[in-house]
């Protein structure tokens, strides 16, 4: 299992991300290799900035991706992910756009293929890995907490082809193929702020407020999500909340930990509210 990688300009900055998705990709034989030359992808602001622009930066994505032998562009960011499948869109529909963007590449010798399928590493662990390979490979010895997946709001729409972009259960069913439980609650795809919660924090507070209280009402002993601005957000905004902290690993690192993978492979020591490994709780 061999994928095309584009990081995007988060990914290593982020709170053990880096480091459990290296360690499981390592357990399950998955290869994700590095399109060399990447560029940012724009994220979503760029788009209502500038669209040629916005367009050439993912084009360009496509066109390296291509020009490295890769079938799949996987990445690991929402905001990347919902931006090149954006781009993947408008330049499908436009050939004119595609043209432009083609004009812009010539000079590095790349045409940009926007027909390359772009998926989230959630997708290929879920989809590429078969369940006896995760029965095989996490064994009886399940993490003790219960667990509340957290998509946010830019995986699932509007660019997804998905008949549950409101009730996603990609996630869910992939923490329990790997023994882990999950609980039922309705804040999977709210919004957190996003990149707001910087400049707007008194805005942007009683969103994240309402996700960790709906989780908490429901059950769930921490939170686990795949995008590192939602991460971020979720884990470092606690300080401000009136409610009991509750940590926020990235599905990786759950995922290593049901894989019986050391703790310290999984960047855990990174979480801004501690995880209790006995208990699930906030050290």
């Amino acid at each position: 299992m061999r994928y095309g990688f584009f990081p995007g300009c988060s990914y290593k900055t982020a709170a053990g991300y880096k480091e459990s998705v290296d360690a499981v990709n390592e357990a399950l034989g998955i290869e994700l290799v590095e399109i060399p030359d990447w560029n940012c992808c724009g994220a979503t602001a760029t788009f209502s900035e500038d669209e040629d622009a916005a367009l050439a930066l993912t084009g360009r994505l496509f066109a390296l991706a291509r020009e490295h032998g890769f079938n799949e562009l996987v990445t690991v960011c929402n905001a990347c992910y919902t931006t090149l499948r954006k781009g993947q869109k408008i330049l499908k529909a436009h050939p004119e756009k595609l043209e432009k963007v083609n004009r812009r590449l010539a000079d590095e010798g790349l045409t940009c293929d926007p027909a390359l399928p772009v998926r989230h590493h959630l997708d290929v662990l879920a989809e590429d890995v078969p369940e006896s390979v995760w029965a095989e490979k996490t064994g009886s010895d399940a993490p003790p907490w219960k667990v509340a997946a957290y998509y946010g709001c830019q995986l699932t729409r509007p660019w997804k082809e998905s008949i549950a972009a409101e009730r996603p259960t990609q996630l869910e069913q992939l923490l329990e193929k790997a023994g882990v439980s999950t609980v039922e609650h309705s804040a999977r795809t709210l919004c957190c702020g996003a990149s707001h919660a910087v400049p707007y924090q008194d805005a942007c507070s009683p969103l994240i407020g309402r996700i960790i209280s709906e989780i908490q009402q429901k059950g769930g002993d921490l939170i686990t999500t795949l995008c590192p601005m939602c991460q971020f957000n979720l884990d470092s905004a606690q300080k401000n909340l009136q409610t009991p902290s509750v940590p926020v690993p990235f599905f990786t690192q759950i995922l290593g930990l049901a894989l019986g993978l050391p703790e310290e492979r999984l960047g855990l020591d990174k979480l801004l509210v501690p995880l209790d490994m006995k208990q699930g709780q906030a050290s």
